[in-house]
């Protein structure tokens, strides 16, 4: 992957190309970004343009041996490490991300902007929480004992080194303190606060900011043929996650499942006993928590992240600077009209309960049980009247 095929900022990538010309490359990088950004697609174009046999002053060539292997991401130098689970392609109960290889180059070079959610189904294990074992750092430790096959670098990258156990990230911290000559790390974050702080110690940290609506509208526009007014809603309701506009873009603006699950939800909490055509609102409900709790961990979690999003958007429409506004009647339907039920009266208590659902989820709360519950104190919330 070459630098200009990467959504992101000019400088970062200006930045990350004037150290590899002037021979300064860091031993150890930490790419720091979000969920779905652009911080994987990154290491994987400095990897590329540091194995690059004939690169230009500005970027990879893409012709020469190195770069056609980088298509695949079959360069012998290049490794790769990522939370994997135990399945029926594995039954270790430590299993290894050279396990699951070949799924992870198909995921990577069909998505660059590669998320948790999306490798997940790709292993076929979307309700397992994927982890880096100790045996992931002995197996990091044992390729890069070998000599480089080709190049004079050997690369490994890591993703979400967040979701290595304690004794796999102090396994490590000698050779990325002290790496075997011409070793480079490349490890890639969505939550730097999780890492252990002796990580991060030994890391130079790079800042992978979020693209600008702009930036993510205009790619949009090129890559799925959409037209301005549609891709800036897209990109708006993204919030600067690639792999979330890239997914709602092909999917078609009249299949928005977040927004539309958002919409949905709000719509049956606030008043679940409503009776319309002879059938309460309540069976809808019940519905929509049955087909919540079929999706997937990792989709609830976004979800209940978009919530929180929405409910800030609400109270900044009521009490704050317009230009923050990022959500409007362009990008949820009627938005204007339902930020009403949101306001300083129960924007608090709303925030701890999205919060508290989520930790939840993440240590694999029954999702009916907690979908109920969270339903009626929305519900309760949703019909608190302003201070």
């Amino acid at each position: 992957m070459k630098f200009v095929d990467v959504i992101g900022k000019q400088e970062v990538k200006s930045r990350l190309i004037h150290s590899v010309l002037e021979g300064r490359i860091s031993h150890a990088q930490l790419f720091s970004g979000h969920e779905g950004g652009a911080g994987l697609a990154f290491a994987l174009a400095m990897a590329c343009f540091i194995h690059c046999e004939q690169r230009s002053p500005t970027d990879s060539c893409g012709v020469c041996p190195s770069c056609i292997k980088y298509r695949k991401l079959v360069h012998p130098d290049l490794h790769f490490s990522y939370p994997v689970v135990t399945s029926a392609v594995t039954k270790d109960k430590s299993p290894k991300s050279t396990d699951y290889i070949l799924p992870w180059r198909e995921a990577l070079i069909n998505n660059p902007y590669l998320d948790l959610n999306e490798w997940y189904g790709a292993m076929g294990v979307e309700n397992k929480q994927g982890f880096m074992s100790v045996e992931e750092s002995a197996d990091i430790l044992r390729k890069l004992s070998l000599k480089s096959f080709e190049s004079k670098y050997k690369i490994q990258i890591i993703w979400l080194p967040e979701k290595m156990r304690d004794d796999a990230s102090n396994k490590l911290l000698k050779i990325i303190e002290e790496p075997t000559d011409n070793t480079v790390f490349l490890l890639v974050t969505e939550r730097i606060e999780q890492i252990l702080p002796t990580i991060l110690s030994r890391t130079q940290l790079v800042k992978i900011p979020a693209p600008s609506v702009q930036e993510l509208s205009e790619a949009i526009s090129e890559k799925f043929q959409k037209d301005q007014k549609t891709a800036r809603r897209i990109a708006k309701l993204a919030n600067g996650k690639i792999n979330t506009a890239f997914g709602l873009a092909s999917e078609g603006e009249q299949d928005l499942r977040v927004e539309n699950d958002f919409i949905s939800w709000m719509r049956l909490c606030y008043n679940p006993f409503h009776e319309r055509d002879g059938k309460f609102a309540w069976n809808d409900l019940t519905i929509w928590i049955e087909q919540m709790a079929k999706s997937g961990r990792e989709y609830q979690k976004m979800f209940l992240i978009f919530c929180l999003e929405a409910s800030r958007e609400c109270v900044l429409v009521n009490h704050g600077d317009p230009g923050m506004v990022r959500f409007d009647d362009e990008v949820i339907p009627n938005f204007s009209k339902f930020t009403r039920f949101i306001h300083s009266g129960n924007i608090k208590e709303i925030n701890d309960i999205l919060n508290k659902a989520h930790y939840a989820v993440e240590r694999n709360a029954n999702p009916k049980i907690l979908l109920l519950d969270l339903s009626f104190r929305m519900h309760r919330l949703l019909n608190t009247n302003r201070d």
